[in-house]
């Protein structure tokens, strides 16, 4: 059974609706900045990367972003 984002299931199967009250505002740029370093480091062990592997590649961002070190 497949049940959709904005349902629940029940214990006898049914599907019923979610009672979570979600807040729409907007995200901040501290926010939005942390969910993009977690989709990243995220992305980079689903694609096998070791744990060492993704916080050198995550620091070398870093660097980037800062300005520190030019391509």
């Amino acid at each position: 059974m497949i049940a959709e984002p904005d349902s629940s299931t029940t214990p006898d199967g049914t599907t019923g609706t979610s009672s979570i009250v979600v807040d729409e505002g907007p995200l901040s740029a501290a926010e939005l900045y942390q969910l993009t370093l977690y989709k990243w480091r995220y992305s980079l062990e689903a694609y096998g990367f070791e744990p060492y592997e993704v916080r050198e590649l995550m620091f070398l961002k870093w660097l980037h972003a800062s300005r520190r070190v030019e391509p």
